[in-house]
């Protein structure tokens, strides 16, 4: 069935000018593109815009009608020309309901069917009226009949079952070979019940779509009256939805009355059979034969029956009408309500971002004034650090190195026992000790002296290490200088610290528990030794002395023990995230690296206490420009960091990145 839909198609589609071996004559197109010239020369002329849909019209051409008439009812929308030509343009859109429509509209309005009546016929037959369609054919016809017309009149008796006077009527077009007509002749027959004579035309008039037709042959007899109009000029076979509600636009169908028949000319011309079907002679031949033209038989109907019918389906129009404003209506305020509430939503939406737009303005506001003042923080530490630094440099140049001047007898170190014991006392005959460096070089051992607590650089004392205590400083009679290399314990407590940051208190070596008496710091000669160095064998501890032993061993471990400002120096880090565990710190060193892959490749994560959290490092660098750089470079990635410097002594302890 789906082949001979469409070589149905094929064969309803193309028009009779494509089916003849020699083109005929085109008035209908000489006269379009005679108006198509009138149209270049102005565009506004609304007599050439209706002609030129109508000529487009019965071209065929249905979406060049629509549009010279949407035109010509811009200049002129009472116009009742354009409706009927709208009603041409509906009638071949499968519409006939809306044809119907507009053509009562534009008869109600004065203009004359006359001209319309074909394609008013046409609409009749597919709403199933042929008693309607066939009065119209018959007005056309009246006038000059064009084969269209002839053809859809034998059509339109073929479906109401007059098949004798549509032979008569399509003759002349057989004997001239139309092919359209031997077309609508092969439907007459098959409507009617002779589907053998449809194929055997098919079979030699239509080329090799006529075995294809045989389906649709034998489909055709059991379609009611309208479908088999759809099918012979449409080739649609199923009756849509699209159909049946257009079918209900129709204007009720007024009672038929009787009007004078219209001869035809085909009756006068002397009956011969067609040489392309020997065998039709003798089929016909056995039919009865009518003489005369049989006029319609029409609606068969009283004028009560008819006017309930009309009512009926008047009443059924509006009730239609009626529910579907409705339909129309409901779905306009479900529309709206639709409307309102996706407005709704959007103000939500847009409030929603606005939230979250202000509080990451706020978390960034806080961030930035959270680095800032770590920054400045650090920038703080790093200038007491190097504050620190420059007066140890300033101390270790501006204090001159110690004369081999007199000397005291023995010089030395604060110990806890030296709150106990007298002081030493010098020999009444040796002059005091001069007073070596100046002001300056006093200045320079306080402010070397100065430590900057842990807590106030921002990170958390070491474990074991204790805070460095007070110095104590001799009494001025004996400074530290003077006893330089005179010491006899393995390490004297004379000697000077090396100029560092901050180191651990020394060892303080015990003097002699020995007295010395006042009259032991005069010599045996009873004259002064003046100027003279004492003697190291003098006040080196004896060996079998058990209490220097011990301090000998001290001093030798202390000695040998790491200098941790050697260890863990000054650095320059990038922190790049913290946290409260140190567990977590691989799993955000992880997140640091896929979103930085190229930028962290390589680098070793390390980590140190900050107050209750620790820090996560990147380094160390060389330069604090350096870390600030990387920092700098980490950022175009979409990471937040800053540069740190550790202090010295401070421990950084390498993360295992799980």
């Amino acid at each position: 069935m789906g082949a001979a839909l469409i070589a149905l198609a094929v064969c309803v589609a193309a028009p009779a000018s494509a089916q003849e071996v020699a083109p005929p004559p085109t008035p209908n197109a000489d006269r379009l593109a005679e108006e198509m010239r009138t149209l270049a020369r102005d565009p506004r002329n609304l007599r050439a815009l209706l002609s030129a849909g109508e000529m487009s019209a019965r071209l065929n051409d249905a979406a060049a009608a629509a549009g010279f008439f949407a035109r010509a009812q811009a200049l002129d929308p009472s116009n009742p020309r354009v409706l009927a030509g709208q009603a041409m343009v509906m009638v071949r859109m499968e519409r006939p309901g809306e044809a119907l429509r507009l053509f009562a509209e534009a008869e109600r309005n004065g203009l004359s069917m006359e001209g319309y009546a074909s394609d008013r016929g046409l609409a009749y037959d597919l709403l199933g009226a042929q008693g309607h369609a066939q009065r119209d054919y018959r007005t056309a016809m009246r006038g000059a009949a064009d084969d269209e017309t002839i053809r859809r009149y034998a059509l339109s008796l073929g479906i109401s079952g007059q098949t004798d006077q549509a032979m008569r009527l399509l003759d002349p077009l057989l004997r001239r070979s139309d092919r359209a007509g031997w077309r609508a002749r092969a439907f007459i027959l098959a409507m009617n019940g002779d589907a053998a004579g449809a194929d055997k035309i098919a079979a030699s008039m239509m080329g090799g779509v006529g075995t294809a037709l045989a389906p649709f042959f034998r489909r055709l007899p059991t379609l009611s009256a309208s479908d088999k109009a759809f099918a012979v000029h449409f080739g649609e076979l199923r009756r849509t939805a699209a159909r049946v509600a257009d079918a209900q636009l129709a204007p009720p169908l007024a009672r038929l009355g009787q009007e004078p028949g219209v001869a035809i000319a085909a009756a006068e011309v002397p009956r011969r059979e067609p040489q392309a079907d020997p065998g039709l002679a003798d089929r016909r031949s056995a039919r009865p034969r009518s003489s005369g033209v049989r006029e319609p038989l029409g609606w068969r109907s009283n004028d009560q029956t008819e006017a309930r019918l009309v009512r009926e389906r008047e009443a059924k129009r509006l009730a239609d009408l009626k529910a579907q404003q409705e339909r129309e209506a409901l779905a306009a305020k479900q529309r709206e309500v639709e409307r309102v509430a996706a407005e709704q939503q959007a103000a939500r939406e847009a409030e929603a971002r606005r939230i979250a737009e202000a509080q990451a303005r706020e978390r960034a506001a806080t961030e930035l004034a959270a680095r800032e003042a770590e920054t400045k923080r650090l920038a703080e530490a790093q200038r007491l650090a190097e504050a620190r630094r420059l007066a140890e440099a300033q101390r270790q140049t501006a204090e001159p190195a110690a004369p081999a001047a007199e000397p005291v007898a023995v010089a030395t170190a604060a110990t806890p026992a030296a709150s106990e014991a007298p002081p030493v006392r010098m020999a009444e005959t040796a002059p005091p000790s001069p007073r070596i460096g100046g002001e300056d070089n006093v200045i320079a051992r306080i402010i070397a002296g100065i430590t900057i607590p842990a807590s106030e650089l921002g990170v958390e004392p070491m474990p074991g290490r204790a805070e460095p205590e007070p110095a104590v400083t001799t009494p001025p009679p004996a400074p530290v200088e003077v006893a330089k290399a005179e010491t006899p314990a393995p390490r004297p407590a004379v000697e000077r610290p090396k100029p560092e940051p901050v180191k651990p208190k020394p060892e303080p070596v015990k003097p002699r528990t020995e007295t010395p008496k006042p009259e032991s710091a005069k010599p045996e000669t009873g004259k002064p030794v003046r100027g003279k160095p004492a003697d190291p064998k003098a006040v080196a501890a004896k060996p079998g002395d058990p209490k220097a032993a011990p301090k000998g061993k001290a001093a030798a471990k202390e000695k040998a023990k790491p200098d941790p400002a050697k260890t863990d120096p000054v650095r320059h880090w990038v922190q790049v995230a913290g946290g409260a565990n140190v567990s977590d710190l691989p799993k955000a060193w992880r997140a640091l690296l896929a979103k930085a892959p190229a930028e962290l490749k390589g680098r070793q994560p390390w980590t140190t206490p900050l107050r209750f959290t620790n820090r996560l490092l990147v380094g160390p660098f060389k330069t604090p420009a350096e870390a600030q750089a990387f920092v700098n470079m980490i950022g175009k990635k979409g990471l937040s960091a800053f540069a740190w410097s550790s202090e010295a002594r401070q421990k950084i302890e390498k993360l295992a990145a799980k």
